[in-house]
């Protein structure tokens, strides 16, 4: 059997990535270090693999997706997009998820790229240190984030959603709705996605002339239980008039803690998420929302590993735009606090 990256990596005592890239002619590896890893090689009879470049002519029958939570409503619909995508170039579809944790996330990628894999295309965030712990052989030829924003410094594509814009929308929206209080319900701390949609709401906000403020910021897990305990926390303190929560699995959790404390959502309080998952469609209230255009973010990210792996490195980002989708549980909020009040004034 042949020899594998790890297997001279061990050998020499260095990483993965040092010999990965040693032996692609990367940058970041000196002279006397390359010789060294390819006289090694050779020594172990190991055999350099060239399956992950032929995705475009169609000889190569498997792409990877990795997820980071597959009950997320979102990451399924992504899923049967990249497949659908992949399937039309002949390909099929090997899919992991990892639950947000990093160890999985690292034996996801070390996993396929172990099984030759086209290429791989990731829904969760990663970091130099996670790329270093893997084998730069597959993922240098074809890796591609959905999603989420590519690291700095790494070359790699992304198909991303403009989710300042998303927050953007949903903070110009509350003041329509006639809102002044808003309390932001958001994910993890560290979540650039969570962090942008923030932002978004502020600037949204700021529409209102200083009418409307975010008066409480809290963050948890991107989980309906996350949702739950951070609008306890949230109505110990105060009973705002909006909240926005960065995921729609988060609303639901709000919309469970806002119907145990008696407060209707709508009338009361408004609400909305984030996604346009299909079950905020069906909740008691239909829960406002921002649509990510998920099947569009699928087969770009396809596209652009097509292009990655006929050796193009020029394919760049492709930056996507959402849209709100409004229902009752911020437009019910509005007959009550905008057009109630106007109809008094003309009676």
């Amino acid at each position: 059997m042949a020899a594998t990256i790890k297997q001279i990596a061990g050998r020499l005592n260095v990483s993965v990535a040092t010999v990965s890239r040693a032996l692609n002619d990367l940058p970041g590896v000196g002279e006397k270090m390359r010789r060294k890893v390819r006289r090694t090689a050779a020594e172990l009879g190991y055999v350099p693999d060239f399956h992950a470049r032929a995705l475009v002519s169609g000889k190569v029958p498997f792409l990877g997706l990795v997820v980071p939570d597959i009950t997320n409503s979102f990451f399924p619909a992504l899923a049967l997009a990249v497949e659908e995508a992949a399937a039309a170039s002949g390909q099929s579809l090997i899919l992991l998820n990892t639950n947000w944790r990093r160890d999985r996330l690292a034996q996801a990628l070390e996993l396929l790229s172990s099984r030759r894999v086209s290429g791989l295309i990731v829904a969760e965030p990663l970091d130099a240190a996670i790329l270093d712990s893997v084998d730069l052989e597959t993922v240098s030829n074809g890796l591609v984030l959905a999603g989420v924003e590519a690291p700095g410094g790494t070359g790699l594509c992304s198909v991303m959603v403009d989710d300042r814009d998303g927050g953007m929308q949903v903070g110009r929206h509350l003041v329509e709705c006639g809102a002044h209080r808003i309390a932001f319900v958001g994910g993890p701390s560290e979540s650039p996605n969570s962090r942008d949609r923030l932002e978004g709401l502020t600037i949204g906000l700021g529409i209102s002339g200083g009418a409307a403020a975010i008066v409480s910021v809290t963050d948890g897990a991107w989980t309906e239980e996350s949702g739950y305990r951070q609008a306890d926390r949230l109505l110990r303190d105060m009973v705002p008039d909006a909240i926005f929560a960065a995921n729609d699995l988060l609303a639901i959790g709000v919309m469970r803690r806002l119907v145990e404390s008696g407060i209707a959502v709508g009338r009361g309080v408004a609400l909305a998420g984030y996604d346009d998952t299909h079950v905020v469609s069906l909740t008691s209230v239909p829960i406002t929302s921002v649509a990510q255009p998920t099947a569009q973010v699928g087969s770009l990210a396809v596209k652009l590993l097509g292009q990655m792996l006929s050796g193009d490195s020029g394919c760049g980002d492709a930056v996507l735009k959402p849209s709100l989708v409004a229902r009752s549980s911020t437009l019910e909020f509005s007959n009550l606090h905008v057009l109630a009040p106007r109809d008094a004034q003309g009676a």
